[in-house]
């Protein structure tokens, strides 16, 4: 990543889609436009509506190049969907048959290039995890080399989704011109809101998503168990409209304006909320303790479900802590910002929580300290700290654009698609 370059960052949810634009300087990155978009014909990460998709990120791009007045960048997208999954992958190549031979890097990048191959003819291939080296059968390392060996073993951990899939993945690369990095929001956002040492010791990360929650637990530096949960916010906000008889939008104000995970305040039962039923025009009133009774009661049950997920794996890997990970859990996404969601935590899981935001000490964002506290935007951020390490792929272009004009081109695309 050169200083001085700009990377348009873009974030495909099921509920919106966000957007940002940053200069890569020696300082650090620089904030030159955000903007966010509501989102509509995308269910689960699937596209089933290309044309209500395609105008939300047309929309998006021309914000974006108005405020940023930006005309060339490269692209990273995230998006979450719910058909990912982690698969354990390896490739063996026999550097000699008789006298050991020395490892050297292209040896290497001989079978990290094999055992990409063998996933991408099976998968779509979103995120490529190194685990181990073994050399000659019993020596486990994670650099090989300057080693003696008759033979060499690569091991991975891969985030994959199946080809069939009608992505947001898929859409995009068909759509935009450029470069593209691209991952999955939840396993993006870990790299920028989990440290390096609560990967290596075991930490789960949840992703509390519009229509899925994403549970990710690393153990030694790698997701080892990703669940997909098929509750979310939205079903918080059923609830809500349910109950209290009023629209998905009116609930949705209510649980960002006066919503609590927790219940129980004394002060709640006292505290009135005016609010407007079904028809748009009749006032209703409810008190902050009923709203919180129904926020708390969907939100203990997604947490529940996770809980059981982190149980299960402490329970197969007995070097971890049984039923907990050391360095607890942690929330990113739209729902992380649910007052007293951290109260909440500690009560059902019993050990460390906190909300995950943008925390990377040699790549700080300098002028923008909501979209650094943000943790909705967790996902399209660690889309930069992932380039900054290299361990994502670029996708090549269809064909080279100019390098006048590109936002107005893309847009223009958008536009002659359908």
């Amino acid at each position: 990543m050169r200083k001085g370059e700009t990377y348009c960052l873009i974030d495909v949810g099921s509920h919106s889609c966000k957007g940002v634009v940053l200069r890569h300087t020696n300082q650090g990155l620089e904030v030159l436009a955000k903007a966010s978009m509501r989102m509509r014909g995308i269910e689960g990460g699937d596209v089933r509506d290309a044309t209500a998709v395609s105008e939300a990120v047309e929309s998006l791009v021309d914000e974006l190049e108005r405020e940023s007045r930006v005309r060339r960048a490269d692209f990273i997208i995230s998006s979450s969907h719910s058909g990912v999954k982690l698969v354990e992958h390896g490739a063996e190549l026999t550097v000699s048959e008789n006298e050991k031979k020395p490892v050297d890097e292209s040896i290497v990048e001989s079978l990290r290039a094999t055992v990409e191959s063998e996933l991408s003819d099976k998968y779509r291939l979103l995120h490529f995890y190194p685990k181990r080296y073994v050399v000659d059968g019993t020596k486990f390392v994670l650099n090989p080399i300057g080693m003696t060996a008759n033979r060499i073993r690569f091991e991975v951990t891969a985030a994959v989704m199946e080809k069939d899939s009608s992505s947001v993945f898929d859409f995009l690369s068909e759509v935009l011109p450029e470069p593209l990095l691209v991952g999955h929001s939840s396993l993006l956002a870990a790299e920028c809101a989990l440290s390096d040492v609560e990967k290596e010791t075991g930490v789960c990360l949840i992703d509390l998503g519009h229509s899925h929650t994403f549970v990710v637990i690393y153990s030694a530096s790698v997701p080892a168990r990703l669940q997909v949960i098929p509750l979310g916010i939205r079903n918080v906000l059923r609830d809500i409209s349910i109950v209290l008889g009023t629209s998905m939008e009116e609930a949705e104000r209510l649980l960002r304006s006066e919503g609590s995970a927790v219940y129980g305040e004394a002060a709640y039962a006292q505290q009135t909320i005016e609010y407007r039923g079904l028809d748009g025009r009749t006032l209703k009133v409810t008190t902050k303790e009923e709203l919180a009774r129904i926020i708390h009661a969907r939100l203990r049950e997604i947490l529940m479900k996770a809980r059981r997920t982190i149980r299960e794996f402490t329970l197969q890997n007995p070097s971890s802590t049984i039923g907990r990970l050391p360095g607890g859990v942690v929330f990113v996404g739209g729902g992380a910002k649910i007052p007293r969601l951290i109260d909440l935590a500690l009560d059902v899981f019993e050990g460390p929580a906190r909300v995950g935001t943008f925390n990377v000490p040699n790549l700080p964002i300098l002028n923008d300290e909501d979209v650094v506290e943000d943790p909705a935007l967790c996902g399209l951020l660690g889309g930069m700290t992932q380039l900054l390490r290299q361990t994502q792929s670029v996708v090549a272009a269809k064909a080279p654009s100019s390098k006048q004009g590109f936002f107005k081109k893309l847009v223009e695309m958008f536009k002659s698609l359908w």
